[in-house]
């Protein structure tokens, strides 16, 4: 099992969440229920209100009740038990509180504390280690997405917006009409800067260069298209320094004006991989900052120079050689 760097769990509510599971020692598929009433009673109701759920005694001396209402979908009866255990782990929710998981209050302590719920309920569900360390195992993104949710628990809905905040693949997915219009679109962190696809016909359009790996699947009703941006290692062939490739490129492209362009967008896009993951090398990030730098039209003319890989390349050992 891939263990996590907290450090990548930036809000305290989801580090909770983490030492939890740890505590528990427990990875998807587990049971929740068996892991809540550890910390509380757990009762199911159908609400003669709107609610999701409520817990009582939050901080007191007895374990707290949680009431879950059991009028809603099963996956979203799990998410609020979920939550609910957040309420209860996170030190300064006292008291009763009523949940909307997704329709806040207009109190700002109330919509804090929700938001805090919800971001330690989404660790829970769906821990990222155990993302990570799915990820590398199902090439399909349909596949991908279909085992966050059958292992987890969650809703297609949240499943997605786990794996595009977590994921450290590199990936580009957008829900399409029957006519294959875009109408949303989703992107890990490190997949590359896009044009509005919004309103494009994804399924008639090339929107990516062909070494692309595509893949339109159907998914709880939808359909959608996605991408995935994979690294390939390029090899260093030209014996000179990145500063006189990029020269003879920008002389042969007539591209003297990009110069100041380009020297700040590869520093840049190393730094964004670096904060994911730092055991990736230059080989193997120079693929994916490329797609990155094709993204961007006013330097299509640049990008497709032959020598452009090997620009990027002597520029990314360099950005490494001086970080060691």
């Amino acid at each position: 099992m891939v263990e996590v760097d907290r450090k990548s769990l930036v809000v305290p509510v989801e580090k909770m969440a983490h030492r939890i599971l740890q505590r528990h020692q427990l990875y998807p598929p587990y049971s929740l229920i068996e892991l809540v009433r550890q910390y509380a009673t757990v009762e199911y109701y159908s609400f003669p209100f709107v609610a999701d759920g409520i817990t009582i005694g939050i901080g007191g001396e007895a374990l707290p009740q949680i009431l879950i209402n059991n009028s809603a979908p099963e996956v979203r009866q799990n998410f609020t038990l979920a939550h609910e255990l957040g309420h209860v782990i996170i030190p300064w929710h006292t008291g009763t509180i009523v949940s909307h998981i997704d329709e806040f209050d207009s109190d700002v302590e109330y919509r804090e504390m929700e938001t805090e719920a919800n971001k330690f309920a989404a660790e829970l569900l769906v821990p990222t280690s155990w993302l990570i360390n799915t990820e590398d195992k199902l090439e399909s993104i349909h596949d991908y997405i279909s085992e966050v949710m059958s292992c987890c628990g969650v809703s297609r809905d949240a499943a997605m917006i786990k794996i595009f905040s977590s994921s450290q693949r590199s990936i580009i997915c957008a829900e399409i009409e029957s006519n294959g219009i875009a109408i949303r679109k989703f992107k890990t962190k490190i997949a590359p800067q896009t044009l509005k696809l919004e309103g494009k016909n994804l399924l008639s359009e090339d929107i990516f260069d062909k070494t692309v790996s595509k893949e339109h699947f159907e998914l709880g009703g939808k359909t959608y298209v996605s991408w995935e941006f994979k690294s390939s290692s390029v090899d260093e062939t030209d014996p000179r320094s990145w500063r006189d490739v990029l020269e003879q490129i920008l002389v042969e492209t007539d591209s003297k004006d990009k110069q100041q362009s380009l020297n700040a967008i590869v520093p840049n896009q190393y730094q964004k991989y670096l904060r994911h993951d730092r055991s990736r090398k230059a080989e193997e990030i120079c693929s994916l900052i490329i797609q990155e730098i094709k993204s961007r039209t006013n330097l299509e003319v640049v990008v497709t120079h032959d020598l452009f890989p090997q620009y990027v390349l002597k520029r990314l050992k360099e950005l490494e050689a001086k970080r060691r």
